[in-house]
């Protein structure tokens, strides 16, 4: 009857983990700035969404430039929480080129043994490294019968598969600790045969690397998106108020080439602002802001060439 207890006890724990979103971001230690919490919980749900590519790509900096189009809200309860907006970083995702998946992670039930010894209990760097990857997790309770039943030396599959059927776990990690070192293999229920395998230095490398298994082996492929075409009506750059410049670009073939040429334009010596104002097919409309009136950024630098007054064509993005 204990033992029953203890069990529900552990997986309404893990259930109240697995209910919360990937796109929910907690730092359990603010940073000092704004500015770097920000960009640490950026960091975060790209490395968890995106794998190890996710914060070298692009889509990192407009996130952090247009910060309150991707995060719906940061609560300031304790640390540092950002709720993200899946419904606007999903296509930037995606038309990024990236491999993402978004679903919820599957809970693990971890079989961990250090010098003989078995862990029972979370430590420090496996809750930080739960929180960062939204992976649930579950350990064993380690008693008389899994004593028994489990040869820690090896900790082999046929083993573990049947101790793991107790706990209902779909997935489960044996973990061999020695010294600072992770020995690990990852099981699924199908098979008594590991899907993946690996060292690591730290629970956070351990998990970022189950991470990415999955990523690619469920993530969905990038959607290619349809070439944008010439609108039936040209867009008209209009009237500029004065230290104001309105361009209109055409060329744009997706959704991620206003985005990557924003960005390009916002490096250019003597702009202080961009927004754009509209977009038609292939074309879209950048509005300016000039450090002074006389200003002339050299729009060339941002890969535009000139097609007449005020209007460019956007080279090859790369």
């Amino acid at each position: 009857m204990l033992k029953q207890l203890l069990l529900s006890l552990m997986l309404l724990c893990v259930a109240g983990t697995a209910a919360a979103s990937v796109f929910d971001v907690q730092l359990d230690t603010a940073p000092y700035s704004r500015e770097q919490a920000r960009e640490q919980a950026v960091d975060v749900l790209l490395s968890r969404l995106a794998g190890e590519q996710g914060p070298a790509s692009w889509v990192r900096d407009e996130i952090l430039n247009n910060w309150s189009r991707y995060s719906e809200s940061t609560p300031a309860a304790g640390g540092y929480r950002v709720q993200f907006s899946g419904a606007e970083l999903s296509p930037l995702l995606h038309s990024a080129g990236l491999k993402v998946w978004t679903g919820k992670r599957p809970t693990l039930l971890i079989w961990q043994v250090q010098d003989g010894r078995v862990k029972d209990m979370p430590d420090t760097g496996w809750r930080e490294a739960s929180r960062q990857y939204a992976i649930p997790l579950l350990w064993p309770l380690w008693d008389l019968q899994e004593h028994m039943q489990v040869d820690k030396s090896v900790l082999s599959g046929n083993s573990l598969a049947e101790a793991s059927q107790r706990y209902g776990a779909g997935m489960w990690l044996a973990v061999q600790q020695q010294g600072a070192g992770l020995n690990w293999r990852l099981y699924d229920k199908n098979s008594v045969q590991p899907l993946t395998r690996g060292q690591a230095r730290s629970a956070t490398g351990l998990l970022a690397a189950v991470n990415d298994y999955w990523i690619s082996h469920q993530a969905a492929e990038p959607v290619q998106q349809p070439e944008n075409h010439a609108p039936a009506e040209a867009l008209q750059a209009g009237n500029d108020a004065p230290g104001e410049l309105t361009i209109v670009v055409t060329g744009l073939k997706q959704f991620s080439d206003v985005v990557r040429l924003e960005q390009r334009l916002s490096r250019l010596e003597g702009i202080t602002q961009i927004n754009v104002l509209d977009s038609a097919g292939d074309q879209a409309r950048f509005r300016l802001v000039l450090s002074s009136p006389s200003a002339s950024p050299a729009l060339t630098r941002a890969g535009l060439s000139a097609l007449g007054d005020r209007r460019y064509r956007l080279e090859q993005m790369q």
